[in-house]
Parts: C-alpha cells; structure tokens; sequence
C-alpha cells in the first residue's frame, strides 16, 4: 500500500517492520505460542520515543503520537491479512504484531483499545474456525491483554465477542460459545451488569419442534409392533383423584388431581400419550410467562404430572435390571487425547432429539431424565417466587427505593391451590433425584447450584447494587496493623521469673560460692504446705498494721505470692480442700488435717441423700416451650424451675439492648454491644435469633450446650419463628406448645391488665393467631397443651417431659391435654411478662399466692 506522505508515520510504520523481522527470528515457532515480551525486542522500543518531537504540550504529543502509530499499525496489519491466510505459517506474524501492540499499550504508547480493534476487524474477517484460532490467541494473552487500562479496552471486547455470539449457532458451536463466555467471565469483574439480563427476557427463539402422532384409527396406528421394543412400567402409587375408571378428567388421567393425596395407584400414560405432551413442557421451560395465563398453567401441571409419573414407572422398572459389567460400562468411551476434539465440538448437538422412535430410548436414560428434572425444579423456583410468602418474604428484607420491576412481576401472583401444588412436585422432584447410587450427591449439588442462582435474581431484583468494598483508609489501616501489632507481639518478660533465684550471683568474683549456692539441697525439696501457714499469718499482721497504702500492697502482694504457691503444692495432695474455700485471701482450710478434710468429705449424708432422689427423664433432648402472649407459659416454666432446679438448666440470651436495673450479665442475659452480636450471628453460633423492639436476641449454642455439660436439661422459650430456625438446623429438641381454651381469652385476659391499649392488644391477638396457625400444622409441636387449671397444666406438663403420663409417647401433635375450668384468677397469668411484647420467660420472677398467679413487672420480649 502506498504511504500516507507522513514522515512520521512512514518512520514509525519502519520501525514496526524491523520489530517484526526481529520477531521472527527471536519466536522460531509458527504457533501463537509463547508470546513475545519487551526485552525480546532490544532497544526497539526506546526508539519510539525518537520519533516523535516534543515540541508541542504533551496532551497534543500524545493524540498526534497516538494517531500516527494507529496508521501505521492498520497499514502493516491490512498488508499482513491480504498476503496470508489465518491457517498458514506465516500467520505467525500476526501474532507477534498483536504482541507489539499489546507490549505499546501497557507503555502507554498508543490507544489501550487498539489491539482490540484490531482483533475486531480480524474476527469479521474470518470464519468460525479461524475465529477459533483467534480465540486461542485471547485465551493465551487474556490475563496479559486485560491487566492494564481495561476501562478503555471494556466495551471493544464486549462489542467483539456480542458480534462473535450472534454468528455462532448455540447448537451446533456449544463448546466455542463456552469458551466465549469463560473469556468474558474471566475479564469482566464479578458485579459488571454488562452480563446481567436486567429485562428479564427469555430465550424464545429456542424453540423444540416434534413429531405429529398420527390419528386414533389411522393404519400407521394400527400397525404391529414389537411389543419387546417397549418398555415395561408397572403402576405407582401416586397422587390421584377419588375416580380411577374410564370416566376420569384430563387431570386426573395423569395421575395428579386437585386436591388429592398420594394414596391411590395409576398406571402412567403409554408413551405414544406422554410423547406430545412431554415436548410441549420445552415451550413453557423457555417461556415461562406463558404460565401466567390460566389455560397454559393448567395443561402445564398436567405435563409434568403425567411426566414424573413415568419416569418414577422407569426408575421402578430400571431397579429391577441387572447392572451392566464394568468391563461392559468400558467399553468403546475412552478415546486417546485429542483424537478429533475439532469434529466432536463441530458436531455435538445440545438440542433434544425430539423423533418419536428415540423417546423410549431417551427417557430411560437417566442422565436425561435428571436434565429434564433440573428444567422441572428451575421452572418451580419461579413459580414459587410468585407466591404471597415469597412476595411478604421480600417486602420484610425491604428493597431500594428503585427496585427492577422487569423481573419482580408485582401483578403476578400465585394462589394458595397453585402454591401448594407447587410446592409438593418440587419436594416429588426432590425425592426422586435423591434415589441412586450417586443420587444424593447430585441432589446436592443441584440444591447448590439453585441456591446460588436465587441469590443472583435477588441481586437483579435489587437493581444490582454494587458489590465492590470501599478502599480501606490510610488510618483504618495504620489502625489494623498496630492492632495486630499488638496482638502477636510477646509480652514482656519478667527480669526474674517469679520464685526463681536470681542468678547475679554468678557475676560476682567469688565464682565457686555461688555454684555451691546453687548445689544446695533445700532447692530441690519441695516446701511443706504447713511451711507457709505461719509466712501468711505473718503477712496478716502486716496488712493489719501497715502505716501506709504503700506498705499495705506491698504485704498483700507478698500474702498473695505465699497464698498462690501454698495452692499449687496442695493441687496435688488436697485437691477436695478446693470446694471449701470461697474467697482467695483465705485458703485455711488446706492447713487442715488430713483426717479432718476426709471425715467431712466422706459423709455428706444430706447432699449424698438429696442426688439420690433425683429423677431425671427418660428423654433428654432439650425443651422448647411456646405458646401466645397471655397463655401462661411463662408462669408454667417458673414453677419448673423452682420445683426442678437441678435437673432442668435455665439459659441466658444474648442481646444487643442495655441492662435495666437488678439485671446481671451471665444470669438475666448476656449483654453484647451490636458488633459482638453481628459476628456471633454471622458465625453460625446461634441456634435462633430475632429482633424486637429494635433490640436484637439470640440463643447461642455454646450456652445450651453448657447446660448439658452440667448434667442439666435446657429448657427454652421461643416463639414460632424461633422454632423454625431451630428445626432447619436440625436440632434435636422437644417442642411443647401451650394452648388456650379458646382464642377468646386471650383477649379477655390481655384487656384485663389494663397495661396496654386496643393497638398493642390488636397487636399481639394477631401475633397470636400465627401462634395458633402453626400449631395446627401436623409435626410442628411434639406435644399441645390446653391451659384451663394452671395447676392441672403443670401436671400434664410435668408428666410429658419426665415420661410419667399415660398417655402414649408416641402421640400425634393434635393430641390435647384439657384441665378442668378455672378460676378467674387464673387470667391474670402472665399479666406482665408481656410489657415489652411477647412472653419470654427469663429474668421473670414469678410466685404463686392465694391460688392467683403474680408475674413480676419488667418481662422479656426475648429469650
């Protein structure tokens, strides 16, 4: 091509040739492989600077420099793609000139965008497998081509690979598509949204075609057949409807009927049935707000009624096999590395083969059929998503003023029927895919996999917020290295280890003496404990006469070193003298006799008697007691602590709110400031955690677990919410709920107080009312009692929980314990452990007179 009659850029465009040539002769290879780097090429780069004066001010140094080196470059790159082709050897030379860019960029020489516009250009040029070519190239260079100046460089490498995209075939280029995104992901940070499909829009394009069966009659229909060709299902147990004879509704032919439960047997449809049906499930899969009108919806749950019922029919029917040979499983799968990699990416579909004569063989793989489940449990998310608990759900956590509306669909939401549904297919899918060898180990990963991609929709929901960290300031980090300074650094030592000798002595001239010192026989007894009784005695008098402050902690630290030593010998030979002796500057009972020490030891007649006639039950597991504001629980949980005291174990919550008055740290509660709790939270070191009234409450693991350690049984308060964490973590508890007579007076009792208003009463009957709700649900609560008699109620509950009532252990949660009416004192229970809004039991104090029950002012919202 002819020059641009530019001095400067026929200088530079000269240069280039010479790094080029220099190129060849350093990179012997004609591959893309290894790249070139800076010192490859000598001084041809100080050169550079030669070319261009300096003259004019730097800003329009570098935009003159910038445009010359852009000319030339195009001008050798357009040379170098008319005279060689992507595949012949001397290619090479466009990689080595991509390298020469890549190396000017980093210097800040020329356009950091430039190698990628160039690149570009190059892909346009070419076809899909000289695009492969290419790509080997971006995937060697891409930590090298992006770690410098890639906010110019972000949007030409977006362009090109979008343009990329929409020339491959997602079917027939899968793994180059693959390698496409990796290079994407790889470059671009993890928040970018340029990936983010923030419309929400569905791949409709992605449409499966199948075959038209023919007509009922038909002579194709009534050919023979194999019958060995098919495979046999036998019936399952499935959920049906009421009616199994020739008169049933398209629902119930597949198995699945409203309202029904999975106590019936079907057999499932033949395959000529499912096939049709089956396919059309992949037009709702790729468009699922066609499940938005009722009509689609309806045939939708039928499709995947009648589909999981067969593949259930198949799982059956597999299990009976004989398994296949390792040797058999073998055979033909290995193939030698490399061995026609290029033709099997070219050729691998990921479209289903939809032709009526493979179903059979389809779906009785089971690879498939946990494709096809994975569809399944990825459409039932959705849907649930549209739920009023999800939608009440997302409105709790709160959501930024300018929410993404495109994928929250506000006007969409799904009934309690739907839900339901809903919800029991996608626990059905569960169970299946958890049957196999490996089956629980693929479940896990899919729950993994699901898990991660609710939190990406949550984040698109959210209008992707950003989710880089602020730079840490030069003081918060001054700060964290002294802090950490501080922590690793040794403490100083003493100049003379406590009741050491001091060794000064070996200074002196007199050498021979102190060796003597050291040799002699009292250092190497050790001292009576008796030895000490009179040097403490003394230490007494000198406390008790000191003249001064001065002289009078000089004695007690004297007192104290004696006392602490004389404690050290008697660990070893008194260790029983330890219980007796309570403050730590009087340690007497260690100078007692032996003889003494074991009489009173040895016959502790009273305290021997008393854990003999303990009972504990014959359950150990914790207890949790629940029940709605006003019920009596909290009164009932008293009377188990002071009656049981050394058999049933109090716990403290922690919490973020400040003491109130007569309230200790470690008994009433653990007071914690926010920061504490955050990380005790984020630590997974609660069982269960809420907030109320601002104020933040948790129940940690490590105090219950300390109850245990005493011989005790933990007994707990907790509200449904509470209940509900607990049993997701899978912890092994007792659930006891207590209810009343009728909701009604719950009412009348609260409006007795006279402590709250119509508000706060409204309030805590709602409360109440979700109380009740979950105590209906069959397995929430392993025993409910109905409080009428307060003392009949405690009876019935001390018989539970120490295994004496008649009653069968083994009772279903609606089993009832119902007392005899009250009297009317009895509605004064709990009349103030709900003041701050509910009726959590610790720190109550509560006591029993003339038969009416009395509960403290200053009850807990919390644990």
């Amino acid at each position: 091509m002819a020059g641009h009659g530019v001095q400067a850029v026929d200088a530079f465009g000269g240069l280039l040739l010479e790094m080029l040539q220099r190129a060849e002769m350093v990179k012997q290879t004609n591959t893309v492989e290894p790249a070139l780097h800076k010192t490859d090429l000598g001084d041809h780069f100080e050169r550079v600077e030669s070319i261009f004066p300096s003259s004019s001010s730097p800003e329009t140094k570098k935009r003159s420099q910038y445009a010359v080196i852009e000319t030339a470059v195009r001008d050798t790159f357009n040379n170098i793609l008319a005279s060689t082709t992507i595949d012949a050897p001397s290619s090479v030379k466009l990689w080595n000139l991509l390298d020469i860019i890549a190396i000017l960029s980093d210097d800040e020489q020329c356009d950091p965008a430039l190698l990628f516009w160039l690149v570009e250009e190059l892909l346009d040029s070419q076809t899909i497998a000289g695009c492969r070519k290419i790509f080997d190239y971006l995937e060697s260079r891409r930590e090298r081509i992006t770690a410098k100046h890639f906010p110019q460089k972000q949007l030409v490498i977006l362009r090109s690979c979008n343009e990329l995209l929409r020339r491959l075939s997602r079917a027939e280029d899968t793994a180059f598509c693959g390698r496409v995104f990796i290079f994407l992901f790889q470059s671009f940070p993890l928040g970018d949204k340029s990936s983010v499909n923030l419309r929400g829009e569905f791949h409709t394009e992605n449409v499966t075609t199948f075959d038209d069966m023919p007509p009922k009659g038909s002579d194709l229909e009534s050919m023979e057949v194999d019958s060995d060709a098919k495979i046999a299902v036998p019936t399952l147990k499935v959920p049906s409807s009421s009616s199994t004879g020739a008169n049933k509704t398209p629902e119930e032919t597949n198995g699945f009927a409203k309202g029904s439960s999975p106590t019936k047997s079907v057999p499932p449809m033949s395959m000529d049935q499912l096939y049709p049906i089956f396919w059309s499930l992949q037009q709702s899969f790729s468009q699922p707000k066609r499940l938005f009108d009722k009509e689609h919806f309806d045939s939708f749950k039928s499709g995947m009624e009648a589909t999981l019922t067969m593949f259930k029919a198949i799982q059956n029917e597999s299990n009976g096999r004989p398994l296949k040979s390792m040797e058999e499983n073998k055979r033909g799968v290995k193939r030698k590395r490399g061995e026609d990699d290029d033709d099997l990416a070219n050729a691998f579909n990921p479209k289903y083969l939809t032709s009526r004569d493979l179903f059979e063989l389809e779906i009785s793989d089971l690879s498939f059929r946990r494709h096809i489940l994975l569809q399944m449990l990825i459409i039932m998310d959705f849907l649930l998503s549209l739920s009023a608990k999800a939608r009440e759900k997302l409105s709790k956590v709160g959501l930024p003023d300018n929410p993404n509306k495109s994928v929250m669909y506000a006007d969409q939401v799904l009934n309690e029927e739907d839900t339901n549904w809903a919800v029991g297919m996608k626990q059905s899918i569960n169970d299946y895919l958890k049957q196999g060898l490996d089956g629980l180990f693929f479940h896990r990963m899919i729950e993994s996999a699901l898990s991660r991609d609710k939190n990406w929709v949550r984040w698109k929901i959210e209008n992707c917020p950003t989710i880089t960290r602020p730079a840490v300031t030069p003081d918060e980090y001054i700060a964290s290295k002294t802090a950490a300074r501080k922590a690793t650094t040794n403490k100083r030592l003493r100049p003379n280890p406590l009741g050491s000798l001091d060794l000064k002595f070996l200074s002196e001239s007199d050498g021979q003496a102190g060796l003597e010192r050291l040799k002699d026989p009292s250092r190497y007894r050790l001292p009576s404990i008796k030895s000490f009784q009179n040097k403490i005695g003394l230490d007494d008098m000198d406390i008790d006469m000191a003249r001064d402050e001065e002289q009078k902690n000089t004695a007690i630290e004297a007192k104290a070193s004696k006392s602490w030593r004389a404690l050290r010998i008697a660990s070893t030979s008194k260790l029983v003298a330890f219980d007796k002796i309570e403050r730590s500057d009087k340690i007497d009972e260690i100078f007692v006799d032996d003889v003494k020490i074991e009489e009173q030891v040895i016959n502790p007649d009273e305290e021997s008697m008393e854990d003999e006639d303990l009972v504990f039950p014959k359950d150990r597991h914790s207890i949790v007691i629940s029940g709605p504001s006003g019920v009596g629980k909290s009164t009932l949980i008293k009377m188990l602590l002071e009656k049981h005291a050394k058999v049933i174990g109090r716990k403290a919550s922690h919490t973020t709110r400040p003491p109130r008055e007569g309230e200790v740290h470690g008994q009433d509660y653990f007071f914690v400031n926010k920061e504490n709790y955050d990380v005790m939270r984020d630590g997974d070191e609660f069982l269960e955690y809420n907030n109320f009234n601002g104020y933040d409450y948790g129940t940690s693991r490590k105090v219950v677990e300390g109850i245990v350690a005493q011989g005790k049984i933990p007994l707990m308060e907790m509200e449904y919410h509470g209940i509900q964490q607990v049993k997701e973590k899978g912890y092994a508890a007792r659930f006891i709920f207590i209810s009343p007579t009728e909701p009604s007076v719950l009412e009348q009792r609260l409006k007795r107080r006279g402590s709250d208003d119509e508000n706060k009463i409204r309030a805590r009957l709602e409360i109440a009312e979700k109380e009740l709700e979950h105590a209906k649900i069959d397995g929430f609560h392993d025993k409910i009692l109905v409080n009428d008699v307060l003392e009949d109620t405690f009876k019935a509950l001390e018989s539970y929980i120490f295994g004496t009532d008649d009653q069968d252990m083994s009772s279903t949660p609606s089993e009832q314990v119902k007392s005899t009416p009250a009297s009317t004192e009895v509605d004064m229970m709990d009349a103030n452990a709900d003041a701050n809004g509910s009726s959590k039991s610790d720190a109550i104090p509560a006591s029993k007179t003339d038969g009416a029950v009395q509960v403290a002012e200053g009850a807990e919202p919390m644990k």
